[in-house]
């Protein structure tokens, strides 16, 4: 298995895009286009990762409140976690949706635990994660919070995370010891199908006075150039034309958020 991670308190440059990529992942991550016109604890509290073995790909973006604490936990989980759900074992894919909801209640506890013991507040946290597995057709998904998880279908993009509902108030982890109100995430596996790319990104794309206003429609005009490229291209491509066009929209506006991205490319053509 190959991973890699990229944490916020690393890239505080505003206007700097950072991006790694191993076949068929990417991921990117920016301190954003302009200076946040918001109260923050750190410039850059973003975090972002990928695992990939030869049965699938993890894929994860966090964003942290009060401090990049919470997204380093949460990112630092996934990646502990990944090997399991990647192992080409007997029922293993199965067992993701039940995997997914306990590493959640492991997460919120842990963020909390750590700013109880840090006397701050609890470093509240956004967390969207996508585990790809296509020998087994299966796409399991996590979200808790307003980040996104893009899946682009016969040539439509749509919004799959728990934030894609639209006008609701989020939960996150770490706000509490325990989530406990199940409306407030999305855990779900469904069939990979014909799955072209996926895309997860923070809040820093879509934020109202600070992202784009439509963030689907915008992923959308954006694949149309990456999709077409070269396949070993296609996911550093988008994950950077995602960030780029964010800090586009960031210093237009004139306030900036950090913005984390992770793709995945559906496999190398015959």
């Amino acid at each position: 298995m190959r991973s890699a991670f990229l944490l916020g308190r690393h890239h505080q440059r505003i206007g700097a895009v950072d991006l790694v990529a191993e076949g068929a992942c990417a991921i990117a991550l920016s301190r954003g286009g302009a200076a946040k016109r918001y109260d923050f604890t750190e410039p850059n509290e973003d975090a972002c990762a990928f695992a990939t073995a030869a049965t699938g790909s993890v894929l994860a973006v966090a964003d942290g409140h009060h401090g990049a604490g919470g997204s380093e936990r949460a990112i630092e989980h996934v990646l502990a976690a990944a090997p399991a759900w990647l192992a080409n074992e007997p029922g293993r894919a199965a067992e993701l949706s039940g995997a997914l909801r306990r590493l959640l209640g492991e997460i919120g506890r842990a963020i909390f635990d750590d700013a109880a013991r840090a006397g701050l507040p609890p470093a509240a946290t956004t967390l969207a994660i996508a585990v790809v597995r296509p020998g087994d057709d299966l796409l399991a998904l996590a979200s808790v919070g307003d980040s996104h998880i893009f899946v682009t279908r016969d040539g439509a993009v749509r919004d799959q995370s728990w934030s894609g509902g639209g006008g609701r108030y989020p939960e996150y982890l770490g706000r509490e010891r325990e989530l406990e109100a199940e409306d407030k995430y999305t855990v779900e596996s469904i069939a990979l199908g014909g799955a072209r790319a996926i895309a997860l990104v923070t809040d820093g794309f879509s934020e109202s006075g600070i992202g784009h206003a439509d963030p689907a429609a915008q992923l959308q005009t954006l694949q149309l150039d990456t999709l077409a490229g070269d396949w070993e291209l296609r996911a550093p491509d988008t994950c950077r034309a995602v960030v780029e066009s964010a800090l586009g929209v960031q210093r237009r506006q004139r306030s900036g958020d950090n913005v984390a991205c992770a793709t995945w490319i559906a496999g190398r053509p015959d």
